[in-house]
């Protein structure tokens, strides 16, 4: 009898005491849609590390298996997709999907790109006239490689704060899925959070990324959607001026730590910033980017509403029909027309002459939560990732285990 209850005592000990759910939020598979926006019907495939099954869907399903150095190339026909592997062999029957797994890392080119090296699951389909990508891969690893693409520092600390940061934006996109009508979860895109594949990926941001495994930002017991740039400038500027968003989270606030000496981010090449352009080429600008028809060709633009930290973030276009738009959709058609390195934030004065403008600016990026070379200065003052995390993100707290 006495056995008997013992071995029942054990049994619910061990049934009230074991999780839910086991699979913690790095463990968790999140798919991302690679290169979403672009429209292409040729790839190719090449085992870099390790044997990769190719299975081939659709009426006559089949596979084969891209061995350690083997290439393969996808093309979409009328018929659907076919596939030429280097040594000789073809599937030109057309297949509605291909999947590319168990390998270790692959490297992937679409032409006129540079080659990206990816893990875990690529799923060939494709949508109309397009291939379509998804990359299958677990939380922990996209963490990994969007911080060591990101991160601009080796400081532990301020690292761990970019791990923190990224995993709870990733947790958030799961929760509220952006892209319901595709079947990713996330795009490779800034406005998702921007992935290069794993050929980034650091040891040390590995380490660091476990060290914070399954930390979370919460505010009032949620997730939030962190918010994030290069550098501030000086000054982060709130989520309401910037988005027009109800984020207490995100205020605005010096990027400055009290009798710890100047910004935070003051050692940011961005820091400060000038370029000179041409007259022509902004009118160019303007028309390409904004123009549509003649009722809407714009002649100039002015700033309508700066915020306290002189950030633009609403602009009227000038012509027959003006127009209203935000900070953020006029810098983001800038830095797509000039390049990431012409005018880097909307935080910017301008000087006219006869035919160029000078803008003189400070920081990059749009201004809004964790300044990353903040976030490096920071760690070099001696603050821990979580004190970093606080500065940033005033009123949140880090949940230190996944939801069971």
């Amino acid at each position: 009898m006495n056995k008997i209850l013992t071995t029942l005592f054990i049994a619910t000990f061990l049934f009230f005491c074991a999780p839910v759910n086991s699979q913690s939020l790095d463990q968790r598979t999140i798919r991302i849609g690679i290169n979403s926006d672009e429209v292409f019907t040729t790839i190719r495939i090449q085992s870099f590390s390790g044997n990769w099954r190719v299975e081939f869907g659709g009426a006559s399903p089949t596979r084969d298996l891209l061995t350690e150095g083997e290439d393969c190339t996808i093309m979409l026909v009328p018929k659907g997709m076919v596939a030429r592997f280097s040594d000789g062999k073809e599937f030109g029957q057309g297949y509605n999907s291909i999947t590319i797994s168990g390998g270790e890392l692959l490297n992937f080119e679409i032409p006129d790109q540079p080659p990206v090296l990816l893990q875990g699951i690529l799923e060939v389909g494709y949508k109309e006239t397009s291939i379509q990508l998804v990359n299958k891969i677990s939380v922990h690893q996209h963490v990994v490689s969007s911080v060591s693409k990101i991160g601009i520092t080796n400081e532990p600390e301020s690292l761990k704060a970019l791990c923190v940061m990224a995993r709870t934006r990733l947790a958030w996109h799961l929760a509220n899925p952006q892209h319901k009508e595709e079947n990713y979860d996330i795009c490779d895109k800034d406005h998702c959070f921007p992935f290069s594949g794993c050929g980034y990926n650091r040891e040390l941001v590995d380490i660091l990324a476990s060290m914070t495994s399954d930390q979370t930002l919460t505010y009032g017991g949620k997730v939030i959607m962190p918010r994030y740039h290069n550098t501030c400038g000086g000054r982060i500027s709130s989520a309401r001026d910037i988005y027009g968003e109800d984020e207490p989270y995100h205020p605005s606030h010096p990027d400055l730590l009290d009798g710890k000496g100047s910004e935070n981010c003051f050692h940011s090449p961005g820091f400060h910033w000038s370029i000179e352009l041409q007259k022509a080429d902004f009118l160019d600008f303007l028309s390409l980017a904004f123009a549509g028809g003649a009722e809407r060709v714009y002649t100039g633009w002015e700033p309508a509403k700066v915020d306290a930290n002189g950030r633009i973030y609403q602009v009227t276009l000038r012509g027959r029909l003006p127009k209203s738009i935000s900070g953020i959709e006029f810098h983001r058609e800038l830095s797509e027309y000039f390049g990431p390195n012409g005018i880097k934030s909307m935080k910017f004065t301008m000087e006219l002459l006869r035919r160029t403008i000078i803008f003189r600016g400070m920081g990059q990026g749009e201004g809004v939560g964790l300044c990353i070379y903040g976030a490096d200065g920071l760690a070099k003052k001696s603050q821990k990732y979580l004190e970093i995390l606080k500065f940033y993100y005033p009123g949140t707290e880090v949940k230190m285990k996944a939801e069971k």
